[in-house]
């Protein structure tokens, strides 16, 4: 495979680094590559818990590694690379940074398309009227 050069400083970056908010999707953007390593579905911070760094990565065509969690599976499916343990986590980290697949970026841009603000917002108006 050789050596794929320098990581992005953004590629090693945690997320426990503090960064200004505004910073954020600059510093995703130029990511070699994303891993979202939940333990558990629903805790940590509000963005952490959804899932919303790891659609930023989707849609900035960055390569995304997430734990296989139900959840996760669920919304990410076929836009990321899975992994059970945190070595399987390390070797899919290390094979999106050195084997760039267009399939899983294309999948990715599409399925990050798909989750827009103003779509959760009428999806949100939509269950409302429904729940009322």
């Amino acid at each position: 495979m050789g050596n794929p050069g320098p990581l992005n400083s953004a590629s090693t970056r945690s997320s426990s680094d503090p960064s200004p908010t505004d910073e954020l999707p600059a510093l995703v953007a130029a990511a070699d590559a994303f891993a979202f390593p939940s333990l558990k579905e629903g805790f940590g911070s509000l963005k952490e818990a959804f899932g919303l760094a790891a659609m930023e990565a989707l849609a900035a065509g960055v390569p995304l590694v997430v734990r296989d969690l139900p959840v996760l599976c669920e919304v990410f499916g076929p836009a990321a690379r899975f992994a059970a343990t945190t070595k399987d986590l390390a070797d899919q980290h290390g094979q999106a940074l050195t084997y760039h697949d267009p399939a899983l970026r294309t999948a990715g841009r599409e399925l990050a398309a798909r989750h827009t603000w103003s779509q959760a917002a009428r999806r949100h108006l939509a269950f409302y009227r429904c729940a009322a």
